[in-house]
């Protein structure tokens, strides 16, 4: 994860504080109402009895290797991450939402990627946002013998590039074919990506983000959305140009420090979801896990709390965030945690 961003004297734009109206409440309680609603009860700022499993990536990220080969995390089965056949699978596995990244390329089309730049065999990186669709979906693992595979790397934490394989292989994938098909039982996190080092112009926020929503406006058929985006100024735009999902703004909450003090702490995030008329935060789990004093000061403000992180892998530290009033968690075990979270249901008092 980078460690600085570029700070707003260096050109990060900061949107002005919004003077709430009775339009902008009454969009923003309709928002919150709507979800409420395909949510069946949970709500926003209250303890809700149950907890939603959101899948990561679909049913888990996949795992860079180091210089040694050795798996930053536990060797497990994988489905390549941020696919159709990953999606269906945590269907299958009982998750309430899967949680995928989305860019946008060249020519305007809304991809499924987490990484802002894709590696093959050649070495060179490839910013998405400068390669067309055609090129995109030429690249990994193809569907057919008369497609050649370009084959994926990716960068280790400790900068070093190697292949990129799952245990169960699937061809990248665009927005409107994860509508077309994925289960419609399952509702989608959106996560609209931006790059971390570099400064993204209000121009290709505005683009990037004009393309997601025309794919979820032309086919989203009902099914449970809500948005996200690391980037406050990106959050902002999601929820003033439409007012159908509810928009959550995702942080690290004070794990590292950024240049930009909107993404330094949870309190921050609190002040960036009143400012741009957000419904809830999504925060990297230790931050919670330290301070549990936290998640009240969310509740009060009347916003949903979902965390991520590697601690949601672990279900001891699922049923310490379910007792302390966190509303959902995006996890990588999915089978795992989507039991466990189960399991409480049946049995509330086991957590205790």
């Amino acid at each position: 994860m980078p460690s600085s961003f570029e700070s707003d004297s260096m050109g990060l734009r900061t949107p002005p504080v919004q003077v709430s109206n009775s339009l902008e409440d009454s969009s923003t309680s309709a928002r919150q109402i709507d979800f409420e609603i395909q949510l069946k009860g949970s709500r926003a700022g209250v303890f809700n009895p149950k907890v939603l499993v959101i899948g990561h990536r679909g049913c888990g990220k996949n795992n860079a290797t180091s210089s040694q080969g050795e798996a930053v995390a536990t060797r497990r089965p994988s489905i390549r991450e941020n696919t159709i056949a990953s999606f269906n699978e945590a269907v299958r596995n009982g998750v309430d939402f899967v949680e995928f990244d989305v860019q946008v390329t060249k020519d305007g089309h809304p991809i499924i990627f987490h990484d802002t730049h894709i590696i093959v065999e050649d070495m060179v990186p490839r910013k998405i946002g400068d390669i067309t669709l055609q090129e995109f979906l030429g690249m990994g693992p193809q569907k057919g013998f008369d497609k050649a595979e370009r084959s994926l790397y990716r960068k280790a934490r400790d900068g070093t590039v190697s292949q990129w394989t799952a245990t169960t292989e699937d061809p990248l994938c665009t927005l409107e074919e994860a509508f077309k098909c994925v289960d419609p039982s399952v509702g989608f996190n959106i996560e609209v990506k931006f790059d971390y080092i570099e400064e993204t112009s209000d121009l290709e926020l505005q683009r990037v983000i004009h393309c997601t929503m025309e794919i979820v406006r032309q086919h989203s058929n009902g099914r449970k959305i809500y948005l996200s985006s690391f980037h406050p100024d990106a959050a902002h735009l999601l929820g003033s140009m439409q007012s159908t999902y509810p928009v959550f703004f995702l942080t690290l909450g004070g794990l590292y420090r950024f240049n930009d003090e909107r993404r330094n702490s949870i309190q921050a995030a609190i002040t960036v979801c009143q400012q741009s008329q957000l419904q809830g935060i999504v925060t990297e789990v230790n931050a919670v896990l330290h301070e549990p004093s936290l998640i009240s000061l969310v509740k009060e403000a009347h916003l949903w709390l979902f965390t991520f992180g590697e601690l949601n892998n672990v279900e001891e530290a699922v049923h310490k965030q379910k007792d302390a009033g966190v509303d959902g968690v995006i996890a990588d075990h999915v089978m795992e945690i989507a039991k466990a979270v189960h399991q409480l249901e049946l049995h509330p008092m086991s957590s205790s």
